[in-house]
C-alpha cells in the first residue's frame, strides 16, 4: 500500500499558477524545492515526512528506482518541472543599486580647525 501525504497539511499556493505545493528539503543539502502536493506515480523524487513535521526529499535513481515503503517514501514530482506559468512570467531582473554620492564638503579631521570659505 503506497504512502500518501495528509492533504492539506503543509499546503500552500504557487505564486505564479495557483496551484497546490509543499515545499521540501532537498535534494541537494540546503536547497528547498516546490513539489506539487499530490503523490505522481511518474515522480522522478521520493518524499517523506520526518519527525518533526518537515518534508526530505531526494532523486530516485537507478539503484534505487522507486520510493521505499518502509520509509514511508511517496513519489513527487518538482512543481517547477509542471508549472504552467513558468516559462511564460521570466523572473524580474535585480534592481540595480544607485550608487553613493559622496558629500560635497569633507568635515574637517580630528583636531583640525574647519575652513571658512570667503577670506
Amino acid at each position: 500500500m503506497p504512502t500518501i501525504p495528509h492533504p492539506t497539511q503543509g499546503v500552500t499556493r504557487c505564486t505564479r499558477c495557483g496551484a497546490n505545493i509543499r515545499w521540501a528539503t532537498g535534494p541537494d543539502r540546503g536547497q528547498r524545492t516546490p513539489l506539487n502536493a499530490l503523490p505522481s506515480p511518474a515522480g522522478g523524487l521520493a518524499a517523506r515526512t520526518t519527525g518533526l513535521g518537515g518534508l526530505v526529499v531526494r532523486r530516485l535513481t537507478a539503484e534505487e528506482p522507486d520510493a521505499v515503503e518502509a520509509l514511508l517514501e511517496w513519489k513527487a514530482v518538482a512543481h517547477w518541472d509542471s508549472c504552467i506559468n513558468n516559462s511564460q512570467q521570466p523572473q524580474a531582473p535585480p534592481r540595480a543599486r544607485p550608487a553613493r554620492r559622496r558629500p560635497t564638503v569633507q568635515p574637517p579631521l580630528w583636531g583640525q580647525q574647519q575652513r571658512r570659505s570667503g577670506r
